[in-house]
């Protein structure tokens, strides 16, 4: 271990590559390792930092970096190491043989929440312009594709409305669906902060998280019942005369249809179906519309629901009703996940959306982008990721992956499913910087360079943009996903013949980003790398006088008429319901030391603070079911099992099962199902029925199929 002390090497400003916060580091090297990570004293984490980004960045140096590109010449055959060249060319003539043999819609692309805006832009170019399909997708359909489904319709804008400097300026905070201490840790600091300070905090949770114990008012509402909680408190505030009248009609449409949809949903009807009394639903109503400024703050306890998109719409419709919008410290703010989730859904890594969430099956975008791009475009958008792996092995399924920095394996509900499916595809494109649990089903395999390797732009959870730069060469032979993409993109648009080879011609990353400034000059005209060296931006930032646009729709929103849509948000019971064999409800999260998968947290310092998979059980079903503290537990759905160490504690109600999903060796999805929002296509992670075991020494019989 290098003492601290020592004097660096070479002292090197970049972003956390862990969650949406977008953390500005600087990282300390010497022989050619990071040996101290320090907070930067500037936005958006004013010196602050969680345990993730200052002690797990031990990925960077793991054995499980991949370094040599590999590929399997026929199935069953062992991935053998080969050349860049030889790599490129088969991966390419792959693509373009199954392109040719059952059209472009018979592969799909996944891009990458943790690659750079450049990146991710290439990959959707690639599908789009290479190959003539806009199936193409990334992680956020497993974590804010509600939110984005839901916010697009309503406001036109799927990000931030407001920004994380504004949590002081708020005289009340919800934040719902969100164990924001423990998964955006810097965020949840500050709002405890404001808090302490006057703000009045309303946490709705069915978890006693940390937040909730710092509430003034926690509403602990059952599983699944969110679109009911929110519904009834817009629904009491029209009633009692005490939302915002003069928002209402000026600013919004849809008024009527709304009210039909919430007419049953008294506070009385809310407590029954919530389990949370009516008077503090009256109560945080009551707070929330009679502030100043009042902000929401959520994430996927909102989404991961098989109802989430209305989920995500009663949050919308609560803040138009109450006139919460377009003002500084209020606002719609949708916590995203990994570092550069919101990056890539402006990128367009998305199946019915090109950059700047433009329509896919919009004929006059699609001339733009064809004009840009030199290149037909595809007429019909795509298929989302959860579709895509549905669809594997049928007639007009999906026949071949191409992977930039996903996990299916880990990351997809019903994880025997999914291995399944990857063994039927003609051809697996892994691209990636670790070894994970998808590489071994791999017919090509691509090593990419990591965030402290390369050059490039993220997109934090508030719209800013911020530079990364490289601290190290990449291991071995090991490239920036820019370089690979575009290197793979020629040469499928040789043998397509879509388009003009000389568009994958690229210097570096900063010419990809000339030209996403190009396409979309009223979001990122005026921010240019120049800028950036000095200064992060948020979009949009139209000219380079621009400092960027803080708090959006102060004037209008961002739909058609200049006015958002109250729509319903009609509550739905979730798809499987506990009883009989499988009497309790399985939710799925993080914890404060892992990170999604583990793939990057699992090889890092952080794996010796939470090296084993805990599940929270309450102690009366601990009781119930003969379960022991610290003692490893069966943990049984319809689709399989897991064991784990019982956790027994009240954080978690009765009735509910809680298991963080980052251990591969003991995935919670193996348990969940494959029931999906009809709108946005996100599993729904949060609600499964489960029951319990205690672990002796023969494994529980196997549970049978429905």
């Amino acid at each position: 271990m290098i003492p601290l002390r020592v004097q660096p090497d070479r002292v090197v400003p970049t972003v956390c590559p862990y969650c949406g916060v977008g953390c500005r580091v600087d990282l300390y090297v010497k022989d050619a390792r990071i040996y101290r990570v320090m907070a930067r004293e500037e936005p958006p984490n004013h010196g602050a930092l969680c345990v993730k980004g200052r002690f797990g960045l031990g990925f960077l140096h793991h054995p499980d970096r991949l370094k040599t590109p590999l590929i399997r010449r026929r199935k069953g055959a062992e991935l053998e190491p080969v050349s860049w060249d030889e790599a490129l060319d088969f991966a390419a003539a792959r693509l373009a043989r199954i392109a040719d043999a059952s059209g472009p819609d018979a592969l799909f692309f996944v891009s990458s929440a943790k690659a750079s805006n450049e990146e991710n832009y290439l990959m959707q170019k690639l599908a789009r312009a290479a190959v003539g399909t806009h199936n193409v997708d990334h992680c956020a359909r497993l974590c804010h594709s509600s939110s984005t489904a839901a916010l697009s319709r309503s406001l036109g804008s799927a990000a931030m409305s407001n920004t994380l400097e504004e949590i002081g300026l708020s005289d009340v905070i919800l934040v719902t669906g969100s164990n924001t201490t423990e998964t955006h840790p810097v965020v949840g600091a500050m709002i405890k902060k404001a808090a302490r300070n006057g703000a009045f905090l309303i946490v709705a949770d069915p978890r006693r998280i940390g937040l909730a114990e710092a509430a003034h008012l926690w509403l602990r509402l059952r599983p699944g019942s969110d679109a009911v909680l929110f519904g009834a408190m817009a629904r009491y505030l029209v009633e009692s005369g005490r939302f915002d009248r003069a928002f209402v009609e000026r600013r919004t449409e849809g008024f009527d249809a709304w009210w039909e949809s919430v007419r049953d949903y008294t506070l009385e009807f809310a407590e029954g179906v919530t389990g949370v009394p009516a008077a503090r639903i009256r109560e945080a109503a009551e707070r929330y519309a009679g502030a100043r400024a009042a902000a929401i703050y959520w994430a996927m306890g909102i989404t991961q629901h098989s109802h989430g998109t209305d989920n995500a719409q009663a949050l919308i419709n609560l803040a138009l009703i109450a006139g919460q919008l377009g003002k500084p410290g209020a606002g719609l703010n949708p916590l995203r996940g990994q570092n550069n989730v919101q990056g890539a859904g402006d990128m367009g890594a998305l199946p019915n959306v090109y950059p700047g969430y433009q329509p896919a099956a919009d004929r006059q975008v699609q001339k733009r982008w064809k004009a840009l791009w030199h290149t037909p475009q595809p007429e019909t958008p795509g298929r989302t990721m959860t579709e895509a792996f549905e669809s594997i092995g049928a007639k007009d399924g999906v026949r071949g992956v191409y992977l930039m920095g996903e996990d299916p394996i880990t990351s997809e509900p019903y994880q025997d499913h999914v291995r399944a499916a990857l063994e039927k595809l003609d051809l697996l494109i892994v691209q990636d910087i670790l070894k994970n649990e998808t590489f071994p089903y791999a017919d090509v395999v691509l090593p990419a360079a990591s965030f402290a390797e390369k050059q490039g732009t993220f997109t934090n959870t508030d719209r800013r943009v911020q530079r990364i730069r490289p601290v190290f060469e990449p291991p071995g032979e090991a490239r920036p996903d820019w370089w690979i993409t575009a290197q793979l993109g020629r040469r499928l648009a040789a043998r397509t013949g879509r388009g003009w080879t000389e568009g994958w011609n690229y210097a570096g990353p900063e010419a990809v980003w000339e030209e996403i400034r190009l396409a979309l000059p009223r979001m990122f005209g005026g921010i240019d790398y120049a800028r950036l060296e000095r200064e992060p931006l948020r979009w949009p930032c139209p000219h380079e006088r621009s400092p960027g646009v803080s708090v959006l729709f102060t004037d209008r929103f961002y739909t058609p008429s200049g006015k958002a849509r109250l729509l319903p948000a009609v509550w739905r019971p979730p798809a499987e319901r506990p009883g009989g064999d499988y009497p309790l409800v399985l939710s799925t999260g993080r914890v404060l030391y892992h990170w999604h998968g583990g793939t990057l947290s699992r090889r890092s310092d952080l794996e010796r603070a939470y090296p084993k998979m805990k599940v929270e059980v309450h102690p009366a079903d601990a009781e119930r079911y003969g379960i022991s503290d610290g003692e490893p537990v069966w943990v049984v759905s319809r689709r399989g099992r897991i064991q784990a160490t019982a956790w027994v504690t009240d954080r978690t109600p009765e009735g509910v099962v809680f298991a963080p999903f980052h251990f591969a060796e003991q995935p919670a999805n193996r348990l969940t199902l494959d029931a999906y929002d009809p709108t946005s296509k996100i599993p729904e992670y949060k609600f499964a029925a489960v029951r319990l075991e205690p672990a002796g020494h023969e494994a529980p019989k196997p549970a049978g199929p429905g």
